[in-house]
């Protein structure tokens, strides 16, 4: 009887323990960090209101410090605190806590502070990758590296498991390196190497179709960007110079070109030949036995156009002087001045036929 009472005590007991470990929120992070790398830390748990980044804070030792600029991303369902651990940092212990939140812990909810400590050593990245954490909006998307070297280097890089590419950087210099995520609603993790080290940017795509191509495409000499293969039969083939020109696809070889350019000569001739060239239906006066009137004569019949001037259909006849305007209206104001003149003298002579008292006599 005794031990059949231990038992719904024991399953009680269990029940309750995996209640409380899963229920109190968890801090995962790396146990050590060189100064440059990324660090990025997974919260999960059960909280009565969101997290947010103004409840997350740095420590060194008991002295509080920061790794801005962070982020904080949500995704499926966990929280990700995120940041570039400056350069400069001091090598030592740091920790991250938890602060002003209330979540679930055990049976209750609780207040009490979280923290989770770490070490930053004195060793140094040989590049800043950014951002540390990427959600891309495309297949396609790129990730920044920043030499931190004094000298040049050859980093590898790829999404982990899969063919890496390399990258060449001078000293101090920023380049892009273009990737590609397989999608699916799934983390990919993009590890960085360089000599024996080697570091990580985390990716997650919320694309939900997969490309059809699940392949990394090969990079060009003179680029790191991903360029993805042309397939035979792609109706967005790049257009040679010979289509821009003729709008038909370049011939494949030698014998077909000679062929089309003969084909295309013949047709140019036959073109030519077959529009006739319009015959000069415009003669000379000579050829149509015309005259052609000088510049004092003029033309008493019909004036017809030749090649070389226009042709009188009729006789040439010398031109009457013609009045100009100014003859006319010289004309006009002598006759208006006769009229005046001829009034004027003739009301002067009327009035002396008057008496001395300006009156005619009866």
């Amino acid at each position: 009887m005794e031990k059949k009472a231990l038992f719904p005590i024991l399953f009680l007991f269990t029940i309750f323990l995996g209640m409380t470990l899963v229920s109190a929120v968890q801090i995962e992070i790396n146990s050590n960090y060189s100064a440059g790398e990324n660090f990025i830390a997974k919260i999960s748990g059960n909280f009565y209101t969101p997290l947010l980044k103004s409840n997350i804070y740095i420590y060194r030792e008991e002295s509080y410090t920061s790794f801005e600029p962070c982020s904080l991303e949500t995704l499926e369902g966990d929280y990700y605190f995120d940041c570039s651990i400056p350069l400069y940092r001091e090598p030592g212990n740091y920790s991250i806590q938890m602060k002003g939140v209330k979540y679930y812990s055990g049976v209750s909810w609780s207040e009490e502070n979280i923290t989770k400590e770490f070490v930053i050593t004195n060793k140094k990245a040989f590049a800043k990758i950014s951002p540390p954490i990427s959600v891309p909006k495309d297949y396609y998307y790129n990730l920044t590296l920043v030499n931190f070297e004094t000298k040049r280097i050859d980093v590898e890089y790829g999404l982990e498991g899969t063919t890496t590419k390399m990258v060449s950087l001078k000293e101090g210099e920023t380049k892009n390196v273009t990737l590609k995520t397989f999608g699916g609603d799934k983390f990919e993790n993009i590890l960085f190497t360089y000599g024996n080290e080697t570091y990580s940017s985390l990716v997650y795509s919320k694309l939900t179709e997969i490309p059809i191509e699940n392949q990394t495409f090969p990079l060009d000499e003179n680029s790191e960007e991903i360029i993805p293969p042309v397939e035979e039969n792609s109706q967005n083939e790049t257009k040679s110079f010979w289509e821009i020109l003729f709008g038909t696809p370049a011939p494949k070889n030698n014998s077909t070109t000679n062929e089309t350019i003969n084909k295309i000569e013949e047709n140019l001739s036959i073109k030519n030949e077959s529009v006739p060239q319009e015959e000069n239906t415009i003669q000379t006066c000579e050829e149509l036995n015309l005259l052609i009137c000088a510049d004092t004569e003029e033309c008493d019949g019909t004036l017809v156009d030749g090649l070389n001037a226009q042709c009188c259909k009729g006789n040439c006849i010398v031109k009457e002087p013609s009045s100009s305007p100014w003859t006319t209206v010289g004309w006009v104001l002598i006759g208006v001045t006769a009229i005046f003149l001829i009034w004027f003298f003739k009301m002067k002579f009327s009035r002396t036929q008057m008496t001395s008292g300006g009156f005619f006599k009866k």
